[in-house]
């Protein structure tokens, strides 16, 4: 079951990252897709999941567009779809693969659909005020994420 506690320490590092270098309705529109999409990784249906977690994945860079009061579609091309054509490949080929796992691929599935929007949601965040500055309503802040974990880091995460 080590896989299991690895699991849930990835994720919890990975949230608490996540608490730390985001504020406000970025954060939140991240974390509550990348739980929606943990948890389409877990069912296991046989690659009918990673079409739900595909939705998952375009509702997190829409909704960050959103916020960043940078329009979707006008970034689309320029900052999505290479992400999510690599993104639909590790989710569909590692998806597949863990589904047939009880239990611990399951878990592990979670983990990797967390992950997968958590750190596609920051990238694309990254991405936006990059090319669009000031105009793009971001504040992400890896510093501040990593002396947040660091800070926040406990027993749980580094045992």
């Amino acid at each position: 079951m080590n896989e299991i506690r690895m699991s849930y320490k990835a994720v919890t590092a990975l949230d608490k990252f996540l608490e730390g270098s985001l504020d406000g309705e970025l954060k939140s529109a991240i974390r509550t897709r990348a739980i929606i999409g943990g948890i389409c990784m877990a069912i296991p249906l046989w690659g009918i999941e990673t079409i739900v977690f595909v939705i998952a994945l375009w509702g997190t860079y829409q909704k960050i567009s959103e916020i960043s009061t940078v329009p979707f579609k006008e970034n689309f091309v320029k900052n999505v779809l290479g992400a999510i054509i690599l993104n639909i490949v590790i989710a569909f080929v590692l998806g597949l693969i863990l589904d047939f796992l009880p239990v611990l691929g399951w878990v592990g599935s979670f983990a990797l659909g967390y992950a997968q929007i958590t750190i596609s949601g920051m990238a694309y965040v990254k991405t936006l005020k990059a090319i669009h500055g000031n105009r793009a309503k971001t504040d992400l802040n890896i510093d501040r994420g990593i002396q947040y974990l660091k800070d926040n880091s406990n027993n749980q995460i580094q045992g």
